[in-house]
């Protein structure tokens, strides 16, 4: 083996293996385990079992192959359906993005925010019903992005890759873990100094490159660890920050107002450090204690030029632009919907531009996360004793946001059109320049359109666990244990007070600082300074008040209690339990000024059981059940109204949002089968099948509310107040089922060359009354998606070459962004490593190197008039960057 394969092992720290999720009764799980004995007969005329000891090694690795036998190996061990991503060195994660990662893993897909992971799917139940934790317990997590609701699931662009030594991705459940993962549950690991060489030094310097914005952008990372000669304390710190530049270009629709090229851009300082302390006076002793600091700083612009449309329902009847029967160019790219009502003007694809409007959206955002974690093992005579307490605290959300927009009202373009019939947002300007459009001055908007939106999230656990041997006929060993978590969080907004002297009007004379590409055709458009407007703007503000109206907090008592059994024999091994979770919940708002609140709780009981067979030294079956829950978002729980669209430039679509914090859990029953033939070391072939049962979906009673029936307190304008509210009243409705096969092939060639392969299909089915867009098809949740992973390595270089693929899939956001239905996603990266000496690397990544853009079109299952998700309608259309990344790194 070269030394670029070297594979370290050490013992004592048990392996977790993954578990995988199927959707089963409470008399699923005595069938499966009643006929575990019967089948293990049948395995027991097979060669030795395979199955690995109580304390599965731990494998740090170098190299792709090393790296995917490690992978194989926490597969094939582990008495549940796992998969698992193990770095190949330090900071040598497969991905610059640990959500891009995990996309190589059967059956999980992701969600991009602006290019890159933010967001992770397993087995096609969405992103909010994907449990996250880091060494075992929750993250707390608040988005940076303004419209970003309060959620469970964790943002992965605050972490990076180069902190994580391996992921474990559980598709199945058991007793013992963690509760949230209707999905599955996504385990991060972080190193351990005394499983470290001492004095072991790591650093690295990259930059990136960026095709959208054009910069070159640095990352610099480290890490170092140190242990005593007596290998009983040990310290490991690492840290990594980084610099970008990004950029977005896309068209957007605000039907039937009107639509443009946008752009979007960001200046991304991201941090984060870990300090890890170790200390194992015996054998049989082990604390460890884990502090993590991860911050960004997000300040961001959106830029438009919007055309409206001049032949809109508000001045003037539809043209004949207007889809009708005969006209209509949509359908359910999932489904096939029906066409319109012939008798249905439906919504305009072409017709003429009424005006140019020149829009800015300056912000200034954060996103900090904390972990501070405390775990103690000890192991006495026939038994081992685990307790962990800790706290997590997150602050995020936007600090400062402005609008500014065109000082003229618009300028009228004669003779400009526009025409969307070829699923693509094209406009005819009729000789209008707008790379030198200068309206000349810039109004702000003020009142409710100048704020700060924080939110925070906030959790303290503890949690006991015990493990005993006992030679109970085929048990052998029995694992009980407690855990308790405090969560708190909030959402607020705050209105600035600005001087009444201010004049919210600003020549633009000296604030022009060149043009700036917007939309996917990159149309040129003058910028003005963005950080000159906001000086401007923060020089007017004298204070700041609360809209009480917006103030949004929950406050959750979560606890679990749960006993496992671990059983084997010969040809046969896994384990069966319960669980027992429970929530009480209180949602704090205010009604007419005065602060008040409304509780609920529930509890759910959550069997479980896992079988592996060793029907030959080389084949394993796999069988699984469980009933598994995943709490509500907080968003949906938050009793105090949301208000959406008011006070905006698109008319008729205020929205009043009101949550309920009675909602029950997701509650999903599920089961699988699976078979695995690891012919070698690093190669295996695997087939999976798996259903879902999923019931307590969230879903909306909607009607229409006249103004003066809404405690709205804030400002509407007077088309607003005439056009009234559409109210949006969250409940439990309808449930799901997810079916699907995941299909596995990886082999190492065994000349430097391997290859790894794996399609899913995912067949989800639910009511059309789920959802307001009366799709029958779960969020996130794609039929089709594959990776294709070809790579070489040998003393001197390594070359992975990968392409992602994921069919259609419905994406669905509170707001004006909507629901809509995002096209057909593919992503080829390249990555490459030259081993220059024994302790210096040279690497070069490409992200999307085929700059694959991401199109997104209305997807309404019924008649949706003068609307912009009107089936097959092309709302939204971005372009995607390329990223190259060119770094080297050191280590000894």
């Amino acid at each position: 083996m070269n030394t670029k394969t070297i594979i370290k092992l050490w013992k004592g720290n048990e392996m977790r293996p993954s578990i995988f999720k199927k959707t089963v009764l409470a008399t699923n799980i005595a069938i499966l385990l009643g006929s575990a004995v019967s089948i293990s007969a049948v395995a027991a005329n097979a060669a030795a079992t395979t199955a690995a000891p109580e304390n599965i090694e731990k494998i740090e690795v170098r190299g792709i192959r090393a790296s995917q036998q490690a992978n194989l190996n926490a597969k094939r061990f582990s008495d549940s359906t796992v998969d698992a991503i193990t770095a190949e060195d330090i900071g040598k994660f497969p991905d610059k993005n640990v959500a891009e990662s995990l996309q190589r893993i059967p059956g999980v897909t992701i969600q991009r925010q602006f290019g890159e992971g933010a967001g992770v799917s397993i087995r096609g139940a969405g992103q909010d019903l994907t449990l996250t934790t880091l060494n075992g317990q929750n993250v707390a997590s608040t988005g940076w992005f303004v419209l970003e609701p309060a959620k469970r699931s964790f943002n992965y662009e605050l972490l990076p890759s180069e902190l994580v030594g391996n992921l474990e991705v559980y598709k199945s459940s058991q007793a013992d873990l963690a509760e949230g993962g209707v999905g599955g549950t996504v385990v991060v690991n972080t190193r351990k100094p005394l499983d470290m060489d001492s004095m072991t030094f790591f650093a690295s310097a990259e930059a990136q490159y960026q095709s959208d914005s054009g910069e070159t952008d640095p990352q610099f990372s480290g890490l170092g660890s140190w242990k005593n000669d007596d290998e009983t304390f040990g310290v490991l710190v690492s840290g990594v920050m980084q610099n970008r530049s990004l950029q977005r270009q896309g068209d957007e629709a605000f039907w039937e107002w009107g639509a443009g090229p946008v752009a979007f851009e960001q200046e991304r300082e991201r941090s984060a450090i870990a300090a890890t302390f170790q200390y194992a006076p015996s054998d049989s002793l082990n604390f460890v204690f884990n502090a993590m600091d991860m911050q960004m700083a997000a300040d961001n612009t959106n830029y438009a030029l919007w055309f409206t449309q001049a032949d809109t329902s508000w001045s003037g009847a539809p043209g004949s632009g207007a889809w009708d029967n005969t006209e209509w160019i949509g359908g359910c790219g999932l489904c096939g919907g029906d066409k319109p009502d012939a008798s249905q003007s439906g919504s305009q694809v072409a017709g003429p531009v009424n005006l140019a409007y020149w829009q800015a959206r300056p912000r200034e955002a954060t996103m900090k996360s904390q972990v501070f974690d405390l775990k103690m093992e000890y192991s006495g005579d026939g038994y081992q004793f685990t307790t962990q307490i800790g706290d997590t605290s997150s602050t995020g959300g936007t600090d400062f946001e402005m609008v500014v927009e065109d000082g003229l009202g618009g300028t009228p373009l004669s003779g400009a059109t526009y025409d969307f019939t070829n699923g693509h947002q094209t406009w005819d300007l009729n000789g209008f320049d707008t790379a030198t459009y200068d309206p000349g001055s810039l109004v702000m908007g003020t009142g409710s359109n100048f704020n700060k939106t924080p939110k925070t999230d906030d959790e303290t656990y503890i949690q006991a666990d015990i493990k005993f041997d006992v030679d109970l006929g085929v048990v052998n060993a029995i694992k009980t244990g407690l855990k308790y978590a405090k969560h708190n969080t909030t959402s607020r907004r705050f209105d600035f007070v600005q001087a009444n002297d201010f004049n919210p009007v600003i020549s633009t004379a000296g604030l022009n600082t060149g043009t700036f590409a917007v939309g996917t055709s990159e149309y040129d458009i003058i910028r003005f300074d963005p950080d000159a407007l906001k000086d401007w703007a923060k020089s007017s503000i004298i204070g700041e008040t609360e809209d009480f109206g917006s103030y949004r907090e929950i406050d959750e008592d979560n606890y679990a209690a749960y006993v496992m059994a671990n059983f084997a024999s010969e040809g046969v091994r896994g384990n069966f339990g319960v669980r027992y979770a429970g929530t009480e919940a209180t949602s704090t708002y205010y009604v007419d000024g005065k602060k008040t609140d409304s509780s609920a709780n529930y509890g759910e009981w959550l069997p479980s059981l896992n079988v592996a067979f060793d029907l030959a030294p080389d084949l394993i079956l796999r069988a699984s059940a469980a009933r598994v829950m995943a709490r509500p978002q907080y968003d949906d729980m938050y009793v105090n109204p949301n208000v959406l669209g008011a006070n905006d430039d698109v008319p008729n679509n205020q929205k009043w949002v009101v949550g309920n914090i009675g909602l029950k859990p997701f509650i999903a029953n599920q089961i699988d089968l699976g078979i695995e033939w690891y012919f070698n070391e690093e190669s295996l072939l695997s087939a999976a099948l798996f259903m879902k049962d999923v019931k307590n979906f969230v879903t909306f009673s909607e009607y229409h509310a006249d103004s003066a029936d809404i405690p709205f307190t804030g400002t509407l304008k007077p088309d607003e107040v005439a056009g009234g509210w559409t109210v949006q009243e969250k409940a439990n409705g309808e449930s799901a089922t997810i079916q699907g096969l995941e299909l596995q092939y990886q082999q190492d060639f065994g000349n430097g060359f391997g290859s790894i392969v794996n399609y899913t299909y995912t067949d989800s089915e639910t009511s059309p009354n789920t959802y307001t867009d009366r799709n029958p098809f779960l969020s996130d949740s794609s039929k089709h998606s594959y990776n294709l992973t070809g790579y070489f390595e040998n003393d001197l270089f390594q070359v992975r070459l990968a392409y992602n693929w994921r069919s259609e899939y419905m994406i669905r956001e509170t707001g004006s962004y909507g629901n809509r239905l995002h096209d057909a996603f593919g992503s080829l990266d390249l990555s490459a490593i030259w081993h220059v000496t024994d302790y210096m690397d040279i690497k070069l990544d490409g992200n999307n190197l085929l700059e694959e853009g991401s199109r997104q079109f209305g997807n309404n299952q019924f008649q949706s008039n003068l609307s912009g998700f009107t089936d097959g309608f092309p709302v939204f259309e971005y372009n995607m960057a390329r990223r190259i990344t060119l770094g080297a790194s050191v280590r000894f």
